[in-house]
C-alpha cells in the first residue's frame, strides 16, 4: 500500500507525520520505504542525510526526467537503507524536476511508473509530498491513490483542504482509472485544551470520527527529529531529554493508532 502524506500548505507537520507513520509501520514489523518527493528535502535532512541531499550522485530528477543515465526502471538506485526504514532521499537538483515534469506529456505519472517498476517488495510506501500544487504533488497523489492529510485545527486548514479536495477531483476527472482514497486527517500540534468544538465538528463531519487523529504539541516530537529518528527509535536518555520518556511512549501510542488504521485500510 502507498500513502501520500499531502498538503499544499507548509508548516503543518507533513514531514513529521511521514517520518512517524513510517516509523510506526516499521516498528510493527513491516518493510517500509519513505519517498521524499519534496525538493526542499525536509524528510531527508531531518533524518540526517545531508550529504545525499547536497552531493548524492543521483536524484529523483535523474529517474523521473528519464533524460540522464537512469530511467524510470532505476528507482532502486536511489534507495538508502536506514535503521528504521528505507528512504528515497530528496536532492537539491530536484528543484529542476517540477519545471521538467510540466513539459512532459506524462510527467505527472512519472513517480507512479517508477514505483510500479521498482521491485523492492515493500509492504508500505510513504510519500512525503511537496507543500504546493504542481506535478510532483499531483504525481504523489497519482502514485499512492491514498492520501493522509496533516493539518492544524484552524480555519486556514479548512480552506487548504478544500483546495486540495478540488485538485483531487480534477485529477480523478483527468485520469479515469484513478480513485484517490482518503486515509484520514492528522491534527498536529494540538494544545493542552484540545481542538475547539467548531473545528472538531468540521473535521469529524469531513472525515468521520475514526479518520481523525490528534498529535499533542509536545517537545518530544521535535526532540526525536533532533535525534534523526521517529519517536519509535528515539531514546530520550541518550538524547539528553530523559524527561521525555512518558510523552514519547504516549506519542508512540498516537502514531500506532494511525498505523493500525492504515493496516486496516490495506
Amino acid at each position: 500500500m502507498r500513502v501520500d502524506v499531502g498538503m499544499q500548505k507548509g508548516g503543518v507537520g507533513k514531514t513529521t507525520t511521514s517520518i512517524n507513520l513510517a516509523g510506526a509501520l516499521a516498528d510493527r514489523g513491516h518493510d517500509v520505504l519513505a519517498v521524499d518527493a519534496d525538493p526542499q528535502g525536509g524528510l531527508t535532512l531531518k533524518l540526517g542525510y545531508r550529504d545525499q541531499y547536497r552531493e548524492g550522485e543521483y536524484a529523483l530528477y535523474d529517474v523521473l526526467s528519464d533524460i540522464g543515465e537512469l530511467t524510470l526502471n532505476d528507482l532502486g538506485e536511489l534507495v538508502v537503507h536506514g535503521n528504521e526504514f528505507d528512504i528515497v532521499p530528496s536532492h537539491i537538483r530536484n528543484f529542476r524536476l517540477e519545471k521538467h515534469l510540466y513539459s512532459e506529456a506524462r510527467g505527472v505519472e512519472a513517480l507512479k511508473l517508477a514505483l510500479d517498476r521498482h521491485d523492492g517488495n515493500y509492504d508500505y510506501v510513504i510519500i512525503d509530498s511537496p507543500p504546493n500544487l504542481g506535478p510532483l504533488a499531483d504525481g504523489a497523489l497519482l502514485a499512492a491513490e491514498n492520501v493522509l492529510f496533516p493539518s492544524h485545527a484552524n480555519t486556514i486548514a479548512k480552506d487548504s483542504l478544500e483546495i486540495l479536495f478540488d485538485e483531487i477531483d480534477t485529477l480523478e476527472a483527468k485520469f479515469e482509472d484513478v480513485n484517490v482514497s482518503t486515509v484520514g486527517a492528522v491534527l498536529n500540534e494540538v494544545g493542552r485544551d484540545g481542538v475547539s468544538a467548531e473545528m472538531e465538528e468540521w473535521f469529524i463531519d469531513t472525515f468521520s470520527e475514526e479518520y481523525v487523529f490528534q498529535i499533542p504539541d509536545w517537545a518530544a516530537v521535535e526532540h526525536a527529529i533532533e535525534y534523526r529518528t521517529s519517536v519509535f527509535a528515539y531514546n530520550p536518555d541518550d538524547a539528553g531529554y530523559s524527561w521525555d520518556m512518558d510523552k514519547t511512549e504516549a506519542l508512540r501510542d498516537k502514531y500506532n493508532e494511525i498505523a493500525a488504521h492504515v493496516e486496516d485500510l490495506s
